[in-house]
């Protein structure tokens, strides 16, 4: 019987989970994408096609703030309706408490966690940097896109792995470009060419140029080889350097890309309190799935009518709360009044202590 009750659980909360997706999502896209993408369209004279793109590449992000107040929405839709038909009643006088009808629901808020941080991870900072791309290049149309002075960091396992300087970037070639690249005892080689050409097949071409290898057990005895032509394999693209992960704004960078970057500008000495607030929002954020779906579902014990309606409104203002919280101590946390952890989590402690002594007191 308790697998059958987890089903039926987990069967009421998908369908309005979908919905509130569907629902939050177009709202969000009509009153967040669509105003700037018509500004834009309108200022750059965008073709068609390059509207789409933006208007496509720009829904991850709001997706995944869609996914809390989705959850909460199906928590209070679920239990309202088993409540208002007295099936919270009937599980309770068959010897299921409150307590246990109330797992299958936080199991699905884990899980939806869960998918929040793997589509806030691997999809996003994708997403939003492509977004960038179409427009640079939408920009750019008709003529080469031209960037001067690169300096690109690429690191592999966290580690600095090489270093890439050039004096411009026009359309496919780089320009006067120096590649620094390192090992475990430091610099192993670097490499300089007037040009550097993108192969379709992957990595650059380098023409008319030197080599200088380092020894990696004395760095004084360095191997110097001139060269005419030379494939050197990295993994930027023309469209990478266009875009460089130095210029990519935090929220464009996943856990991984932002805590290296937090590491530089620590070493470096700059304040990053801001930014380790944005570090910890990338967990707690999405954790606010299981939050929400623990206050959810006692708060829709309740009978009432018109529980859909209800349901969107009470979702929308416990919503509203938790980002006022949430913008609340991310301020208090910038200007050092909190520490960056407790300024991202605080929401979430206080939504759960919240959720927690409801569910408390319909159990009883």
């Amino acid at each position: 019987m308790i697998k059958l009750v987890d089903k039926y659980i987990i069967k009421e909360l998908i369908y309005p989970f979908f919905f509130g997706v569907i629902a939050f999502t177009s709202i969000s896209a009509g009153v967040g994408v669509l105003p700037n993408l018509i500004a834009e369209s309108t200022k750059y004279n965008l073709p068609v096609d390059a509207v789409v793109k933006l208007f496509f590449s720009r829904l991850p992000e709001i997706i995944v703030y869609t996914f809390p107040t989705s959850i909460l929405l199906a928590s209070l839709v679920a239990f309202n309706r088993l409540s208002s038909d007295s099936e919270v009643t009937a599980f309770k006088s068959s010897g299921v408490s409150f307590y246990r009808l109330i797992v299958p629901a936080l199991v699905v808020g884990v899980v939806i966690s869960m998918m929040t941080i793997t589509f806030n991870e691997e999809i996003v900072p994708k997403a939003n940097n492509y977004a960038e791309l179409v427009l640079l290049k939408a920009k750019t149309t008709n003529k080469p896109a031209l960037r001067q002075s690169i300096a690109i960091p690429e690191y592999e396992g966290g580690v600095l792995k090489r270093t890439i300087y050039a004096n411009s970037l026009k359309g496919q070639t780089m320009n006067d470009v120096t590649v620094i690249e390192n090992d475990e005892q430091g610099v192993s080689r670097v490499i300089y060419a007037r040009e550097a050409m993108w192969q379709k097949s992957g990595g650059w071409i380098f023409l008319a140029g030197v080599m200088h290898n380092f020894s990696a057990q004395d760095k004084l005895k360095i191997i110097t080889i001139a060269f005419t032509k030379e494939y050197i394999n990295i993994s930027y693209t023309p469209e990478d350097l266009l875009i460089t992960k130095e210029k990519k704004e935090p929220k464009n960078m996943n856990y991984r890309e932002l805590s290296a970057y937090i590491s530089q500008r620590t070493k470096a000495g700059l304040d990053n309190k801001g930014l380790m607030i944005q570090l910890h929002q990338k967990a707690s954020i999405p954790f606010a799935c299981f939050i929400f779906t623990l206050l959810g579902a006692p708060m829709g014990v309740k009978p009432t009518r018109g529980s859909s309606t209800v349901g969107i409104g009470l979702s929308l203002l416990v919503v509203v709360m938790y980002y006022i919280m949430l913008a609340t101590g991310q301020w208090l946390g910038t200007y050092g009044a909190i520490p960056p952890w407790l300024a991202a989590w605080i929401p979430n402690i206080v939504t759960g202590m919240i959720g927690s002594m409801l569910l408390i007191r319909v159990s009883r």
